[in-house]
This record gives C-alpha cells, structure tokens and sequence, in this order.
C-alpha cells in the first residue's frame, strides 16, 4: 500500500509540466495510515513501551473513530500487561502445562478491568456498525473475530472461565474462517483458527472424543502450519503470532524451531526482556549451557543497568533461568548462588518455588542431601505448583539428578 501511494504520487509529479504551480500533495490513504499507525503501536507494544503502544493506539482510535483497530489495540495493551505480570506469556509457564498447575493468578489493577472492557466493547460496536453495512467486510470480520479470541485469553488467564472462553473462541473462529473464504491471502484470519485445532488436538483423549461430538476436530500439525503462516505472512498479527509459535514450539519440544522464532523475536523486540529469557530456557534445553549462561549473565548486567523494559522482569526469574542453565551444566555451586540471589528478591510464590526445588538439585548434586531435603520440603509447603510439588515429593524419596523426574531435566 505504501509503495504504491508512493509510485502514485511520482507519476502525477512526472506528468505535470516543469512550469506549473506547485501540485497539492494527494489525500492521504485512509489503509496506509491505519497500517502505519498499526506497525509503530506493535513496535512499542512488543518492545513493552507500553504508554507509548497506548498514545499510539489512542490517536488511532481518535483520528478514525469508525474503525475498530484503536480501541481494540489499547484493550490488547491491557491484556499483554496483566499477562506479562503474571509469567502466562514464557516458555516454561507453557511445558508441562505449568501456568495452569499454579495456584496463582494474574489480579487486574485498580481499574484494568473496567478499561479492558470499555475499549473491547467499543471494538466490538465500531466492527458490528460496519456489519451492519457490508456483513463481508473484511476489516470489520478481522477485528470482530480479534476482539473474541481477545475476551476469551482473558476468560482463561484471569477468570479461567473455560466455557465462556469456549464459546467465544468458536465464534472468533467461525468469522476469521469466513474471512479465509472471501479472501484467502488475509494472512492475519489464520491464527485464531489454527491456534483452536492446536488446542482441540491436545486435550486429553476422552475431552478429544467430546469435543468431537460437538463438532470440534483437532490437527495438530495443521493448526501449527496456520499459526506459522500468519506470523510468516500477516500484517496486524504478525508478531503476536511469532510469538504464539515460539511458546508452542517449547510446549511440543520443537526446540530448534522455538530457538529460531525467539531469536527473530529478540532482533524485532531487543527491550523486551522475555524474550531473552526465553532464549535461555530453549539453549537450556538444547544443552547449550556455556550459551545459556552467557546471555543469562547478560541479562542481569541488563537489568542492573535499566536497559530497555528489563526491570519489568519479575523479581527472580532471571536469577531462575541463568541458575538453571549453571545447575544442568554441573555447576553446583555457581547454580546455588545464584538461585539464593533470586530467593532475596522477594519473588511470587510460583517463581519462589522454582527457584527453591533448583537450588535443592544443586544441593542435591553438590551431595549436600539434608539441605536438599529441606528445600524439597518448603516447595511442597509453599504448595504454589502441583508440577513443581509433585517433582519435590518425588525428589525426597530419592536424589536428583539420577532420579530426575520426567520433564525436570532436558537431558532426561
């Protein structure tokens, strides 16, 4: 869009005599302002400038007041921050299914709730008034379909309403599927579809046989090919479903794949400091540990010296990704420090009992049983974490690392 306003706007200047008065520049392109204005609010949104992505947003939702992308942005900004405060936007939140085995939840704001919803509803009204003229258009099913998958992550994260959010994502659906007919290069209407065939084909064999007979059929690998799609070709959602991608690539284990998307995510975003501790985690699990301690180190000199958003990152999780990226190189006592570092800064109670069960297999492989067993004992009494629980009753019966629990050690 933009190129061709450009090309335009030479040819009539080419046209024009040498002797004529100065031509009036053209009427701005109404597509090519929103899409701007869009790019310059993910830029901020993603790098966590989020009273940047907010004004951005804002002057969006003001200078075109019939469509539905500002007030739909400024609720996405709510969400993303509440989801970032609460650990549910990072790899290891996702493996095993961690975010939902924590007691934990994310607590809106002193008026999050209310503005999450105030601007959702408004994206809903401006989309349902263009509807209302042309029930195909493409803009108004985009943003519609959006701003239900959007209801429904906060149906889950914060009220963990699956019903709701279930019948919200299945319309979502329904609209960015009959986008898919109209026009199948909308790239960014195959997201929502994709990521709800993921979902469906990972639910436990019985739930599959009943969302079965409701109609709902899974596909895994389809559902992974349309989220990689949109993030490959999209335009509005290019970036959040990179993002979506990276995050299922470590829930499936894809680790080279997660590797590939972070690190393009971290070009893109280098202030966001979660995706650089993602990072971390996927060169953990690939056994690159020398990597992995590198740029967690980096990550703490970051913060220490107020680079970019870093000093968003909740309090420990960066002493628990470089902690466990000393502890499975065999680094006992180097692991230990760090982890006690992470302890001191008054984390949440989820990440207190991440960092308590590693700094416990530190003192496990450094032969130290009786302070591992203590630490053992304040993971379960914590009772944050039904993973992490389990792990630790396990880990008492016998010592880490040769009884490493299934999913506790990437080498095991």
């Amino acid at each position: 869009m933009f190129r061709r306003a450009a090309l335009l706007a030479i040819a009539g200047g080419l046209l024009l005599p040498s002797a004529a008065v100065v031509a009036q520049p053209l009427p701005p392109d109404p597509a090519a302002e929103i899409a701007a204005a869009e790019a310059a609010g993910a830029q901020f949104l993603f790098d966590y400038d989020f009273e940047d992505a907010l004004r951005t947003y804002r002057e969006l939702g003001e200078r075109f007041p019939e469509h539905p992308s500002g007030p739909y942005h400024v609720a996405v900004i709510t969400w993303t921050r509440l989801a970032q405060r609460s650990n549910a936007v990072r790899g290891p939140s996702l493996r095993n299914d961690r975010f939902f085995s924590q007691d934990g939840r994310p607590e809106p704001g002193s008026g999050e709730e209310a503005a999450f919803r105030e601007h959702l509803e408004e994206a809903y009204r401006r989309a349902e008034a263009l509807l209302e003229r042309d029930p195909d258009h493409p803009e108004a099913l985009y943003y519609r379909g959006a701003a239900e998958g959007l209801e429904a992550g906060w149906a889950v994260i914060v009220d963990r309403a699956w019903f709701r959010a279930t019948r919200l994502i299945r319309r979502a659906v329904g609209r960015h599927r009959r986008l898919q007919e109209l026009d199948p290069g909308f790239r960014d209407a195959y997201v929502i579809p994709g990521t709800y065939v993921y979902s469906i084909a990972r639910l436990p064999r019985a739930l599959r046989m009943i969302a079965f007979l409701f109609g709902m059929r899974g596909d895994l690998e389809g559902g992974l090919r349309d989220i990689r799609l949109t993030a490959d070709e999209g335009r509005r959602a290019r970036w959040g479903s990179l993002w979506t991608y990276e995050l299922l690539m470590q829930r499936e284990g894809r680790e080279d794949e997660a590797l590939e998307a972070v690190r393009r995510l971290r070009r893109r975003f280098p202030k966001n400091p979660d995706f650089a501790l993602d990072e971390i985690t996927v060169l953990t699990a690939l056994g690159e540990f020398e990597a992995a301690v590198e740029l967690g180190e980096a990550v703490l000199e970051r913060r220490e010296a107020g680079f970019g958003n870093y000093q968003l990152m909740l309090p420990g999780l960066a002493e628990a990704g470089l902690g466990e990226a000393l502890l499975f190189g065999g680094r006992w006592a180097d692991a230990e420090a760090v982890l006690s570092r992470g302890l001191e800064a008054d984390p949440s109670p989820e990440v207190r009992a991440s960092l308590l069960l590693r700094r416990a297999n530190a003192r496990d492989g450094a032969g130290r049983r009786p302070e591992a067993l203590y630490d053992y004992g304040e993971v379960i009494r914590i009772d944050a974490d039904d993973v992490l629980k389990d792990w630790a009753n396990a880990l008492r019966q016998a010592p880490w690392p040769d009884a490493a629990p299934a999913g506790s050690h990437p080498g095991r």
